[in-house]
Formats: C-alpha cells, sequence, structure tokens
C-alpha cells in the first residue's frame, strides 16, 4: 500500500480500502523510501535496514478502493484537560505543585544500557509524508 494523495498536516489517503480488508480503526506505520543500514559487529556484514518510520496513521474512512486515514491523537493532562475536570483527579492536584499538574502521565522505563553506543537511528523520522511513501499495516 502507498501513500495516495494528502489531504492535510492530519489526514492522508492510502490507495487500499475495504477490497482490501481494511477496517476502521486499523492502524498503519508509513515507511521512507530508505531506512537506515545495520551492521554485523562481528562480521561487518549488512543485517538489512531499519524502517524510515514517518508517522503512525488510523483508518477513519473507508471506501471500496482507497482510505482516509488521520494521525493519533493524545491528550496531554494539563489546564483546560478533562483531567482537570474529573473531581477526583483535581484533588489529587491540589495536594502537588503546580508544574507537577502539567507533566506527561506516561513515560517508557528506562533501559541501562551504555550511552556511548545510542545511534538514535530507529526514532520517528522527521523526514516529511510524500506521495507513494509505504504504508504498512499493524497487527
Amino acid at each position: 500500500m502507498r501513500i495516495a494523495k494528502i489531504i492535510d498536516t492530519a489526514s492522508v489517503v492510502i490507495n487500499a480500502g475495504e477490497d482490501n480488508g481494511i477496517k476502521k480503526g486499523d492502524k498503519f506505520q508509513i515507511i521512507g523510501k530508505k531506512g537506515v543500514e545495520v551492521l554485523d559487529p562481528e562480521t561487518g556484514e549488512s543485517l538489512g535496514t531499519l524502517d524510515d518510520l514517518k508517522a503512525t496513521v488510523i483508518a477513519s474512512e473507508i471506501y471500496p478502493h482507497m482510505t482516509i486515514a488521520n494521525s493519533e491523537m493524545h491528550e496531554i493532562p494539563g489546564i483546560g484537560s478533562s483531567e482537570m475536570f474529573n473531581a477526583e483527579s483535581f484533588q489529587n492536584a491540589l495536594g502537588t505543585s503546580q508544574m507537577d499538574i502539567f507533566k506527561k502521565r506516561y513515560v517508557h522505563d528506562r533501559l541501562n544500557v551504555d550511552k556511548s553506543q545510542i545511534t538514535g537511528s530507529f526514532k520517528k523520522s522527521n523526514k516529511p509524508i510524500q506521495i507513494g511513501d509505504l504504508v504498512v499495516k499493524e497487527n
């Protein structure tokens, strides 16, 4: 599957649809044309390339031969969010410092890695999504 059209900064059209088994809510990864090569540290042999992940999108409107997919939406807890209007959360927030209210709710645990070997090659790409980019359905 490929990106067939870019509607706006949050919506794209994928060149596959209901006839290809796509359903509303299916997730897709948009992959760039060339990833980062990984070499075996012992032999120097190429192990392949890491995907150049540009974005994850979710199918919102399905047609027989195409799908409109949108970027994921995330709520950031803080002033004005629905969390602040939840009575229990509001009472809990009163017991914290003002800066704690703005902290993100979920973070990844840190792995104990050799920091000198961090390459950053598997992060989301900052390259723009383009017509023709590969689209892969997530399992």
